[in-house]
């Protein structure tokens, strides 16, 4: 009699692959996912073994995809650049990602990089102001790769997306703290940022809206500082001096302004005896949220948004990443709850 060749398992093949189960699934499914070399180790070792199906034949070329950046003196774009660098392990595609920094005065030097590079890339990662000039220049180019926009949208531009946080709920959240905190007295003192800065120019209308929603305007004061930083911390330092009944100090940007402001609170009493709510995680935010400088981070979670961008433009293409990427949602820190990454031992 003769004996029955036993069919090859899906475990078979993992283990002589050296992968796990999933991996060979996707693989052999086709979803995507999973790197070349990998790929390839997974398809060497079903043929090995004999595996009795139609193996994949095509294997997917590497995505190229550039990140065209805005360089500002921002936690964010810090932080941004930070994910940019780690992104394709998080997100599992074969992707290949450049990235291009320009000084965000130079709006016609992006615009002309963007023209130079879209022919030649499967997708463009925008992160701009929204400006007139930029906002062209996209429209020109849509229809030659997928460009998507981050953390600020570039409205009227003809982008295929936008990732980021919704930046007016992420300021009424700072102001319903606020408004809280001073509920049984005190104003609240609004920082307000440069003109052309979209995304945080949108948390001090959501900020504004809130408290006008209520009636409270009355305890909101504005403050727009000069370009000179170390006049406008002056300046600062004065009005919080003589309106005594200021308890928060809220900035939408932690760019160099809102950092040399937090550091003044070592030495000037009128900051450090308010309250300080600010976004964006950097280096400096945690060291001050665990000394107390800072009384609260609103964080727009950089990582997650490349990581949406990225599987939006793959999926644009036919690839499927390792993960479903949800809606992108800020988070709020304190000292109590900072990432685990982040926390001294």
């Amino acid at each position: 009699m003769t004996r029955r060749l036993r069919k090859t398992t899906l475990e078979d093949i993992a283990r002589h692959a050296g992968v796990g189960m999933a991996t060979v699934d996707r693989v052999l499914n086709e979803r995507g996912g999973v790197s070349q070399k990998t790929t390839l180790r997974v398809l060497d070792a079903a043929k090995t073994l004999g595996t009795r199906r139609i193996l994949p034949t095509e294997i997917k070329r590497r995505l190229l995809v550039e990140a065209v950046l805005a360089r500002n003196h921002s936690a964010y774009y810090e932080r941004l650049n930070e994910a940019l660098q780690t992104v394709a392990e998080v997100i599992g595609l074969p992707v290949t990602l450049y990235r291009t920094h320009i000084d965000v005065d130079k709006p016609e030097k992006l615009s002309e990089h963007l023209s130079a590079v879209a022919g030649s890339r499967d997708g463009i990662i925008l992160f701009a102001n929204d400006l007139q000039q930029t906002a062209h220049a996209v429209q020109q180019l849509a229809d030659k790769t997928t460009i998507v926009t981050i953390s600020t949208d570039i409205t009227d531009s003809g982008r295929h997306s936008y990732v980021g946080i919704d930046n007016r709920k992420a300021g009424q959240a700072a102001a319903k703290i606020s408004e809280a905190i001073c509920r049984k007295g005190g104003r609240v003192l609004a920082v307000m940022p440069e003109a052309g800065v979209r995304a945080p120019r949108e948390r001090i209308v959501g900020f504004r809206q809130f408290f006008q929603d209520r009636d409270c305007d009355d305890r909101l004061l504005v403050f727009t500082p000069p370009s000179n930083m170390t006049y406008a911390l002056s300046q600062l330092v004065q009005l919080l001096t003589n309106e005594d009944d200021i308890r928060v100090l809220y900035s939408p940007f932690n760019d160099a302004f809102a950092e040399m402001v937090i550091e003044a609170g070592i030495q000037e009493e009128s900051i450090r005896s308010v309250a300080k709510i600010t976004h964006d995680l950097s280096p400096h935010a945690i060291s001050n949220l665990r000394s107390g400088l800072i009384d609260m981070v609103i964080d727009s979670n950089p990582l997650q948004q490349v990581s949406k961008a990225l599987d939006f433009i793959a999926r644009e293409h036919g690839y499927v990443s390792r993960k479903t990427m949800v809606d992108v949602d800020f988070q709020l820190y304190t000292s109590e709850n900072l990432p685990r990454a982040d926390r001294s031992e």
